[in-house]
This record gives C-alpha cells, structure tokens and sequence, in this order.
C-alpha cells in the first residue's frame, strides 16, 4: 500500500526497539498498527501480532472495478477473533475510472468497495472506517485528471462511501492514505485542501538503508518522530513509517492515545453500541419462567429490538437506557427457537449472537400411534428441542435455525444458508444394515446441493449436486448418486410434506416415498449422522445448506421390511408410541391378573412401580421394551394396588 518496495521485497523484520517484543511494544504511548493485502501471506498469526503490539490493521478490500483481494474476508475474520481492530481498504484507479460520477468513476468505484466490504462497516465495537488508498501512478496518463479533478474524485468516492454508511445505520468519516509525493502537486496533479475534511494517513519514510542486498525503508523512532510534510493536510492521524514491520504487513503508528484512535477511527466511534455479554441459549421445562438479557454500553438513549426467528418482537421494543431483558412466562413449545436483540442509538447499531431456547414437555402419544418396529437407534421428534429421544445424540442448533409448524407438532426448520444442526456426541457412523425414516417439507435450497444427515464423508441428500434436486447420497470424493426407476428419478415435490424412507442392505439402498417403493441405488454406503441440514467437509466449513422443514427424523440400525415402512407412513400425523401407556388388563390362570404396555421401542426398558396410597411408590418389576411392548402378571393380594410404568 505505499511507492515502496515491500509488495516485491522478502518479508523482513525491523530490528528497532519498539518492535522488539510483547512488554516494549505495549509499552509504547501511540497505538501500532499494520497494513495488509494478498501481498502477504494468509498464515500471519494475528494473535501472535495482538500480543507484539499490534492493536489495529487495514487489509486490502477492493482495487477499481474488478479486483477482490483474495484474502480480505479472511483478514478480517482472523483479525477480530485476536481481538486486532480491523477496516477494510480500496486501492483507487482514478487512471482507469477518471470520471467524477456515473460510468467509470469514482461512484462505480465505491459502489464495488461497498458490495465486497458493506459487512465490515458495522458498529460493535470491531471494525474500522474504510481507506481510500490514494497513489495510483498512471493519473499522469489522463490530461482531465486536474489537482481539481483529483480532488472532486477523493470527495466523491468517501462522501458515496458515507452514504451508504448512513443508509446501513453507522455515521463515519473515511481515512485517505496518501504520500506527499503523490499528494503534492508536482510529478503528479495532487490534491487541494477541499479534501482535508476526511482524515489522513501519510506514508512517510525517512531512513532506507540496503544491507546484504535486502533494502529496509523506516523511521526507527516513530513513537516519538513525524512525517513531514502531510499535504495538504495541515497535520496527520496516521504515519506509515515503514515498508515493512514484524506483521509482515507494513508499519503503521496513530498520533494519538487509543481512546483518540477510537473516537476517529472505530465504526460508530466509543459511543456507539457494544454488547459486554450475549443472550445466552437455554432449556427450559414447559411452563417456566424465561428472562433472555444482555450487557450493553454506549451513548444513550439505547434502543432495544429483540427478535424471535429473525422476526422482531414489537412488544419489547424498547428505547430505555437499561438493557432490556425480553421475558417469557410460561414458556410453552412454540416459544422455541432463536432469539437476538439489536441494539441501536445514534451512532450505529450492533445485533447480538442467536440464543437459542429449548422448551421440553412430557413425552405423549397422540390417538393412533404405532409401536416402533425394533432397530430404533435415534429419534427426534422436534417438538420445541432438538434431543434424541432414544439416545443421548441431541442436536446444538446453529444460526438461522427454528421450529416451524410440523407433520406432527413442530418440525426442525433450515433456512437454505446458514442454520443446521451437530449432534453433541459425535456419534459414529452406522454401518449397512440401516435405515432412515422422516417427513420433510422442501422449499428448494439455493445451494447446489441440499443435505438432509453427514458426517462430511458420507451425505444423505434431500437434493443432489449439481443443482439437480434430485434425492440421492453422495461419498466425498469419491462419487454421487440418485435413486432410479428405470430411467427416471425422484425429486421431492416443493411446499408439501412428504415422508422418505431410506433403507440400506447388502449392496442396495432402497428409497420409499409415502410408503411406496420409489427407487433404488446399487450402492451401499455408511450412515452419517454427525449434523442435520447441512454437511461439514472436514471441518472447514459448512456446505449443503437444506431450505426446508424436517419432522419425526428416525434412524434404524437394521433394515426395515416394506411392510415396516409403510406402517410408519400410515400412522402419518399421529406418530409412532412415544411414552410408556397402559392397553388394558386380562384374568390369567389362578385368578392372576396380565397387565398390556406398550411405548418406546429400543433399550429403554420398562420400570413397573406400585403404590396403595397414589403417594408413596415403589419398584415392582422390569420389563423388556426392545420391541415396544410388554406384558407382566400379578397375584393380586390386595384390592386397591396402582401401577404405574416409565422409561428412563
């Protein structure tokens, strides 16, 4: 970012005493910073940078109207998690877009800078204004490009830049990095005082010196030296002092104490919001009291707008100078889901992370219900949380998840982005024999795949690659295949629900839509289950996002007969057993009584208790419940003995 060397020049470290280490580079009174672009290597360690010093940095966004720096957006994210504050920064070709407004100039150039960078000028306490980076060298090419013309050019890009600021919520004034070289008016046009509205950032090098063939451009002293002159700025903010610094980026130095630095430089300034402490994500029990609140600091009065399902909640909207906690009585299922509060005031806005809220409920069985066949090794029936009813493989929901309106009760609900769910435990694949049973209601998703489970090796998918939506699984990297029926294959028809069974055995995978036979892959492959309406491929990022709704998800470790499949479809709205139930009593041999229970199938056995009194129970027998339903005999010796039956 400079007339300099460092884009060309191995990365060198300066041996001056400011940089030497974490306790005297804190130790200095000018906050130190860094400049960066795709010049520079994606492995900084920008924690390594916090800890030497470095408190703010630029990486490079944009350049006229047609280069993405390859390696802002991920700056910017390494950047904030150290805790470095960071804005982003467009490279000016006024040579090649030399007109003031309309085509080919200085307003196309801002609006290609906002496009790439509009999500890094937010208030919240992290990010910086925007940099105009002032030095293209072929302005010379272009006789209109007048001092006056240069100067009208600077003016318009930073006022477009603010406007669409102002448009997103936040007020700022951007910076111009620029050198005296290029500014002054001389071997090239330079710039008038009509400019000077906009803070600076002058690129000043006193001292080069060329050892062993390696040239380092720098002042040694610049906690206490200055660049000379700053036209036409009449002083400066910001120093680049050298072409290079410890960050491997170039050197940088504010001319003031942090707080200064902030009050310039911080999106929305130290008054606009920040949030000390998130809503926090709770399970509760249904029909508790739920109070969600957060920490907030900033000027006031402070706005508070909580949202539910990205939805605001206009009964808490609020403009107390307190935070505003959003209370739930009586929490019920359908206050389930995600919740966010944005907090605004006159210098910007910041919106908090998502919490999500859990609502469980006893375990019920709607009129009509069927027993589980046996094999049944998770279970989510989705109705306000997101735990596995037969083992302990409960889902942590993610970003834009929620609960929407079911087949039976409420469903999972993944908005085709950004919302999926990981199983906590990381269960491990099941192997072929194993089926998988659900409802979905698709909307079609605006990736080129949807995924419906994964463990990111192996997929199950509501929509095949590329874009086809055709239902199929796939194996990473190795190859992806839909069902077929002779020739044809199968898509899930949009906004309807529609029940999927998936059942795997030898070298066959055999696809049931509505209980019918649909279609069949001639692959076997495992079942992964690690996350839910999208797939995580290794661990670098979440793919395969499913827009859609999933309800009563049941994986089998055996393969389910036709018949089996069918009967899970025919109980439709009603489900299979969930809870322990009582079917009724028959007279055995010896005037003995045989009791009938039926409910959830899998290895949750039956513990049968007794009581004389409905207050005080105890043990009376266990039962077997790996098909769903038991039966036990008892000799009756007393005429008023209740029974009651629960699995753990």
């Amino acid at each position: 970012m400079c007339r300099c060397f460092s884009k060309w020049l191995p990365v060198v470290v300066l041996g001056w005493g400011i940089a030497a280490g974490p306790g005297r580079a804190m130790a200095q009174n000018r906050p130190m910073g860094t400049d960066v672009s795709s010049y520079q290597s994606l492995s900084l360690s920008w924690p390594g940078l916090r800890t030497d010093g470095i408190s703010f940095a630029w990486a490079k966004a944009t350049e006229g109207t047609s280069d993405n720096d390859a390696n802002f957006t991920t700056y910017e994210a390494n950047a904030k998690a150290a805790g470095v504050l960071i804005g982003g920064y467009h490279y000016a070709r006024p040579s090649m877009d030399s007109n003031i407004t309309g085509s080919f100039s200085a307003q196309t150039e801002a609006l290609f800078f906002w496009k790439q960078a509009s999500n890094y000028v937010t208030a919240g306490g992290t990010y910086l204004v925007p940099m105009l980076d002032w030095e293209d060298p072929y302005v010379t090419n272009i006789p209109s490009l007048t001092q006056s013309m240069m100067s009208q050019w600077v003016n318009e890009w930073c006022n477009t830049v603010s406007n669409y600021a102002w448009s997103n919520g936040v007020t700022i004034r951007p910076v111009v990095y620029t050198g005296s070289w290029f500014s002054e008016p001389g071997a090239y046009p330079g710039l008038n005082t009509t400019v000077t509205n906009w803070l600076t950032w002058v690129s000043s090098y006193p001292d080069c010196t060329t050892t062993s063939g390696v040239t380092r451009c720098g002042s040694p002293t610049p906690q206490t030296s200055s660049p000379s002159p700053a036209y036409p700025w009449p002083i400066w903010q910001i120093w680049q002092y050298g072409d290079t610094n410890w960050s491997g980026g170039d050197a940088d130095v504010f001319n003031g104490t942090t707080n200064q630095f902030l009050s310039l430089f911080l999106v929305g300034s130290t008054n606009a919001p920040h949030l000390a402490t998130n809503p926090a994500s709770l399970t509760v029990a249904q029909g508790s009291n739920v109070t969600l609140s957060v920490s907030v600091s900033g000027g006031t009065p402070l706005y508070y707008h909580w949202r539910f399902d990205g939805t605001n909640v206009a009964s808490v909207t609020n403009f107390n100078t307190n935070p505003v906690p959003f209370a739930i009585p009586n929490a019920q299922l359908t206050n389930a889901g995600n919740y966010a509060v944005q907090v605004s005031n006159a210098y910007g806005s910041v919106l908090s992370s998502v919490a999500f809220l859990s609502v469980t409920a006893p375990l019920s069985n709607a009129t009509g219900s069927v027993v589980a066949p046996a094999g049944l090794v998770n279970w989510w029936p989705a109705n306000g949380n997101a735990m596995d009813i037969v083992s302990n493989g409960n889902g942590l929901p993610a970003n834009g998840f929620y609960y929407s309106t079911g087949k039976s009760g409420l469903a999972f609900h993944f908005d085709g982005s950004t919302s999926y769910l990981t199983m906590t435990n990381s269960p491990a694949d099941v192997a072929v024999p194993w089926t998988v049973c659900l409802w979905v209601y698709r909307q079609q998703t605006p990736q080129t795949s949807a995924a419906l489970l994964s463990d990111g090796a192996y997929t199950l998918k509501l929509e095949q690659y590329d874009n086809s939506h055709e239902v199929g699984f796939s194996q990473l990297s190795v190859a992806d295949w839909v069902f077929t029926n002779g020739t044809a294959t199968y898509s899930v028809p949009v906004q309807t629900w529609t029940h999927l069974a998936f059942v795997a055995s030898g070298s066959l995978t055999t696809l049931y839509v509505n209980g019918a036979q649909k279609g069949v892959v001639n692959t076997a492959i495992p079942l992964g289950r690690m996350t839910m309406g999208a797939s995580d491929v290794s661990g670098t990022g979440y793919v395969d996002y499913m827009e859609g709704s999933l309800d009563e998800m049941m994986i089998f470790n055996k393969a389910l007969t036709a018949a089996q499949v069918q009967s899970i479809y025919n109980a439709g709205a009603s489900g299979l057993v969930q809870a322990p139930q009582f079917l009724g009593v028959s007279t055995a041999a010896n005037n003995n009584l045989t009791f009938s229970l039926e409910g959830l199938t899998g290895s949750k056995n039956f513990i049968v208790y007794s009581s004389t009194n409905l207050l005080n129970w105890s043990a009376f027998s266990t039962n077997s419940a790996a098909t769903g339903s038991n039966q036990f005999t008892i000799s009756p010796t007393n005429p008023a003995v209740f029974y009651r039956a629960i699995q753990p």
